[in-house]
């Protein structure tokens, strides 16, 4: 397990949405509520948090989660994305990667491509340091510098995973954190107290996938911060939620996967996820999509925290504090899942992805 410098615990009260001092006195009661759950929350972090670490969001609130790291001693940065299931790099001016052996790998929309199996002798992250990881190295592609670092690549679950690292995304704050979750009999009711915020806490799989009620039909759907709109594949609109009369009156658009595929952008009339009612949410349905995800129209208004180890999704609403302007940050690959997509005009022509 990688050891963390210890926590201030301060960190992770701004990532659960901590509602500073200066409310209106009409709010006085609102505020005495969410001090007392920051205390409860310090506390319950002293306890049972052995170790975190947060890192700045590099991009804006439509990006992907991409954080500073260190990658065979140079800086870089990377996306940190639930929905991919491996660790992925590619070459990057002075940053390079060893060939190995050549192997198929298909997307969501069915597109093969070809990756070779590589090693990161050393990644860092934050205060994080792992060493001889294998990892998917990509064909090499137009380098794209976040703030000066180029994007080599996408930190995918399993990493988490194998280290037991819990990942809060706190977009409307900036912040991305890794926890080590202590196991004692005193924190075996799970990290929700952490938040200031009541959250939501519904079942995640081995997969990352939650199940959602859209339009009161269970609909099984991934996470995936880095998919700019949230997506569902037609077949399953078709099965139960919408007929292709409604889809024909929708906006069509096309987006860019490892092929170009077709699809339209609808508005369903609700969209329940645990005890928590959306309202009227608007996903992008496309052709040829194995599952649907949940994707930064979400995450923008939410702090969250997957716990991969337990198998839970947790979230509470934040107010945006993002000041940055959204940069186009997403990897340009789609060989776990969807790529990313961008709004386009009735007229339009493709949504592509952003590392163009």
């Amino acid at each position: 397990m990688p050891r963390l410098k210890p926590s201030l615990f301060l960190p992770i009260l701004v990532l659960c949405g901590f509602l500073p001092p200066g409310f209106p006195p009409a709010q006085a009661e609102m505020q005495t509520l969410s001090e007392d759950r920051a205390r409860f929350a310090a506390s319950l972090a002293e306890t049972c948090v052995e170790s975190a670490t947060t890192l700045p969001l590099l991009g804006g609130p439509d990006d992907a989660p991409v954080i500073p790291v260190r990658i065979e001693g140079k800086d870089a940065a990377m996306v940190v994305s639930p929905l991919f299931g491996h660790l992925f790099v590619r070459n990057a001016g002075a940053i390079w990667f060893e060939q190995g052996p050549t192997h198929k790998m298909i997307a969501q929309d069915h597109a093969v491509t070809l990756t070779e199996i590589t090693k990161v002798d050393t990644l860092e992250i934050g205060p994080i340091v792992l060493h001889d990881l294998l990892a998917e190295r990509l064909e090499d592609a137009p380098i794209r510098l976040v703030k000066g670092r180029p994007l080599v690549g996408v930190i995918g679950r399993p990493l988490l995973q194998h280290f037991r690292l819990m990942l809060m995304l706190d977009v409307p704050h900036e912040k991305l954190g890794l926890l080590v979750w202590r196991d004692a009999p005193q924190c075996a009711a799970g990290p929700q107290g952490l938040f200031t915020r009541k959250p939501v806490v519904i079942d995640l799989d081995a997969d990352a996938r939650i199940t959602a009620l859209i339009d009161n039909h269970p609909v099984r759907i991934r996470l995936d911060p880095d998919l700019v709109r949230s997506a569902l594949p037609r077949d399953v609109v078709l099965g139960t939620l919408a007929t292709a009369g409604d889809l024909g009156q929708d906006q069509p658009v096309v987006t860019q996967f490892g092929t170009m595929e077709r699809g339209v952008r609808h508005r369903f009339k609700s969209l329940r996820l645990g005890s928590r009612d959306l309202g009227a949410t608007e996903f992008l349905v496309l052709e040829n999509l194995d599952e649907g995800a949940l994707g930064a129209s979400f995450f923008r208004r939410e702090v969250t925290l997957i716990d991969f180890d337990h198998g839970k999704f947790l979230f509470a609403p934040a107010t945006s504090q993002v000041n940055q302007p959204d940069l186009g940050l997403h990897f340009d690959a789609s060989h776990e899942g969807i790529a990313t997509v961008h709004d386009t005009p009735r007229q339009a022509t493709a949504e592509r992805s952003g590392t163009n």
